[in-house]
């Protein structure tokens, strides 16, 4: 099958009531993405022509997370069954041979086994996939003749038999597109006054074109309908991670306690402590130590760098950096090559120069430091007048003594320095020493004196 004779529906709409959350159910994530948007990645392996995205429940909200530029979205006023949402994506998949529809609350789903099921369906009216699960629950029963044709599908609702083991409907589907579009409309109204996909397959057994199955191992096809499945969710995929990261030359040290988001980028020879938690877009270079007990949210570490006991947050470490242990890098932090950020140090919103040194409980926050400059103990940019925020500037090769207030907006010149206690509030020449409350300069001695 040509990829452009593939379309592709995804099954956004419900409202998940079972979740008992503001939330609508596709959104919840599952390793630091929506659910449906874990369905949508698997469904674009498929290099699709469409792909259509069914939103009713919190359309406004679904859209807004869920926007991309070849995500169609069709609107379902009335949640009125799985039957009336594919109708309506008709013309948004004009032109596609295959139509394949996915529940948004599967995240678990591959893309191989979507190309698995796209291939089952050439040439045929329908293939689904099914697993078979010691006790299906509320999922839909698939039954067979005595030759092995499927028959039909029973909604769980209406199943009377006994329980126990049962082939299910996973709810993963590929039509052949004009045949689904002759006959969606002649899906019946259940009594709840719904539109069923599972009436297709016994619509096709009847006209001697039964559905063809793809077995699947229930764990990519497990649906999320409740906080309990939620979790369930997120440690399988949460295991798969770790295995795709570790088999690609990340060492982790203790698979248990490691926590990485699908987004997560990390080079060979990257080392995971136990109790690390990789959130978002976090990028990690070659050769990194990243642990233990350490977050990185959308973070991005250089090459050879340390990372212990500490957070960071949308920041950018360089190379050979060591930071923490129990330092803060918050939004906007640049340190460059060759940085120490130590115990109880912060920076906010600042670019902090090549093989600069900040070892003991400091704040930097909106400021701009040179090269080569060391921060002692206590060391404060006061960057807010109670109103809005200033910047401070510090020049190369500068020494901030202990305990040091900069009041910004201010500016300390290459080579300046400060005594302990200093409280700058005017700007400090280069290679001038300021003291004092508030600082003034003073005549430094020379080395030989």
């Amino acid at each position: 099958m040509s990829p452009a004779g593939v379309g592709v529906i995804v099954l956004a709409a419900g409202k998940g009531t079972r979740m008992r959350s503001a939330l609508p159910k596709v959104l919840h994530p599952v390793c630091g993405r929506a659910m449906a948007a874990h369905v949508i990645d698997s469904a674009r392996g498929l290099n699709p022509a469409r792909i259509a995205v069914v939103v009713g429940h919190e359309s406004d909200r679904v859209r807004q997370e869920l926007a991309a530029p070849d995500i169609t979205f069709v609107e379902q006023p009335e949640l009125l069954g799985t039957a009336d949402a594919v109708g309506r994506c008709r013309s948004a998949l004009d032109g596609c041979d295959i139509v394949v529809v996915l529940n948004g609350d599967c995240p678990l789903v591959p893309t191989a086994l979507l190309s698995r099921l796209t291939e089952a369906a050439s040439g045929k009216a329908m293939a689904l996939v099914t697993s078979t699960l010691d006790n299906p629950g509320r999922l839909g029963r698939v039954v067979r003749e005595s030759q092995g044709a499927v028959t039909q599908v029973i909604e769980a609702a209406d199943f009377r038999g006994s329980d126990g083991p049962a082939e299910n409907n996973a709810g993963q589907y590929a039509f052949d597109a004009s045949w689904l579009w002759a006959y969606i409309g002649a899906v019946p109204q259940s009594l709840k006054g719904e539109h069923y996909l599972t009436f297709l397959p016994r619509l096709a057994y009847d006209q001697g074109r039964p559905a063809v199955t793809i077995e699947a191992d229930p764990g990519d096809t497990m649906g999320v309908d409740d906080r309990v499945s939620l979790a369930r969710a997120e440690r399988l995929m949460r295991g798969r991670i770790l295995e795709r990261h570790m088999l690609a030359g990340v060492t982790i040290a203790d698979p248990e306690m490691t926590y990485i988001d699908a987004a997560v980028c990390l080079e060979e020879d990257v080392t995971l402590l136990p109790g690390c938690h990789l959130r978002g877009s976090t990028r990690v270079s070659r050769g990194a130590v990243i642990g233990p007990s350490t977050t990185l949210a959308n973070a991005v570490v250089g090459r050879d760098s340390r990372v212990q006991s500490s957070v960071v947050e949308d920041s950018t470490i360089g190379e050979r950096v060591t930071v923490g242990p129990f330092a803060h890098l918050r939004e906007g932090a640049v340190l460059g090559d060759d940085c120490e950020l130590g115990n109880y140090g912060e920076v906010k919103n600042s670019v902090i120069g090549r093989g600069v040194k900040m070892h003991h409980f400091s704040y930097i926050g909106d400021a701009d430091v040179g090269e080569g400059t060391n921060f002692a103990a206590g060391a404060v940019t006061c960057n807010f007048d109670g109103v809005k925020k200033h910047r401070t500037v510090i020049g190369r090769d500068a020494f901030i003594g202990c305990d040091t207030m900069l009041v910004a907006p201010v500016t300390v010149g290459d080579g300046a320095s400060t005594g302990a206690g200093a409280v700058v509030t005017q700007d400090v020449p280069a290679g001038v020493t300021v003291v004092g409350v508030p600082a003034r300069p003073i005549r430094r001695a020379r080395p030989s004196d």
